[in-house]
């Protein structure tokens, strides 16, 4: 194969699977923020290693699994710069997520979400607040604070456990979702 065919075969499998992955990647805790830097990330790696693809109707379960891996790698990187909703939240995500992706694993993806949207409303109006305004605004425990009223301290361990909560709820859904 040509460098030429070899870089058109890349280019329309990424065409092909941008979108989805984009998805993908969000769908395992990833902060909104990232999934772009993730999705290209995924692609220069596949770009690098495309002969180890064994044939190019497998590009979409080998983008997963690139992602996935880097994903995994997030982790376990103490500096992570915040690409994570919450460490335990996305290992929970990932552990659950199949190693072959199934043909229904978009709704998979929806079931885990609404899991998690059941998981919070379980929380209380002002832990929802304080978890609203750190991983969908963005802010850090001070800004938190400031807009509630609270001790940033006070904001930290209110995460802390809202995460551990959020984290057990998940593990017995998943749980109580075996057959």
């Amino acid at each position: 194969m040509t460098r030429r065919e070899r870089d058109q075969q890349i280019e329309e499998a990424v065409r092909a699977h941008h979108s989805g992955l984009r998805y993908f990647i969000r769908s395992l805790g990833v902060n909104e923020a990232w999934v772009d830097d993730l999705a290209q990330e995924t692609f220069l790696i596949a770009h690098r290693k495309w002969e180890e693809l064994n044939h190019p109707d497998n590009a979409r379960s080998w983008f997963r699994q690139i992602a996935r891996n880097l994903v995994m790698n997030e982790l376990s990187k103490a500096g992570r710069r915040q690409r994570l909703l919450d460490e335990k939240i996305t290992g929970l995500l990932v552990a659950a997520e199949p190693d072959s992706p199934a043909p229904g694993d978009l709704q998979d993806t929806e079931i885990r979400h609404e899991a998690l949207r059941q998981c919070l409303d379980r929380l209380a109006p002002n832990v929802r607040k304080v978890i609203s305004a750190r991983y969908y605004d963005d802010r850090n425990a001070t800004e938190i604070g400031d807009q509630l009223s609270m001790n940033p301290a006070a904001v930290r361990k209110m995460l802390f456990l809202a995460r551990k909560t959020l984290a057990d709820c998940l593990t017995a859904k998943s749980v109580n979702a075996s057959p």
